[in-house]
């Protein structure tokens, strides 16, 4: 497959292919993220724009989070008879965010932030849609901070 170029420079990185545009979709349907949603996860906010490795890296962590959504207990899945529960999607959310902040390999801060802005102790624990919401929000707000600093 051809990769997009960006530009007339030969020497310049290659730009994504269009087989990593379409597992990028792919992942993002199979996680039940939205195309805003997915987005909000992509350097520069535009997929195009991305280079091969860029995509590469993106491609990894929706692949992680979508395996570690198969690999879910029970518990974890919504009851869809409560309307005001969590999605799994934003539970994965979550995790993802958690990751472009840099949060993931301290799990005492992960925790330290969930106990102060949901009262548990892991994203699993988060029952109340308006809570999950909030808590991707803020994310967010951090991720945009800290990409404005650098």
């Amino acid at each position: 497959m051809e990769p997009v170029r960006r530009g007339n420079n030969p020497d310049a990185d290659t730009g994504i292919t269009h087989a990593q545009i379409a597992k990028i979709f792919a992942c993002a349907r199979e996680l039940g993220l939205d195309r805003e949603m997915l987005y909000l996860l992509v350097p520069r906010g535009s997929i195009s724009a991305l280079s091969h490795r860029e995509a590469s890296e993106l491609i990894e962590r929706l692949v992680e989070l979508s395996a570690g959504e198969v690999a879910a207990p029970p518990s974890r899945k919504t009851d869809r008879s409560d309307p005001g529960a969590a999605t799994q999607e934003q539970r994965n959310f979550i995790h993802f965010l958690f990751g472009r902040v840099g949060w993931i390999g301290s799990p005492a801060r992960v925790r330290g932030f969930l106990r102060k802005f949901a009262g548990v102790d892991t994203v699993e624990g988060i029952r109340d849609r308006k809570r999950a919401s909030a808590i991707i929000e803020a994310l967010k707000a951090i991720y945009r901070r800290q990409s404005a600093s650098r």
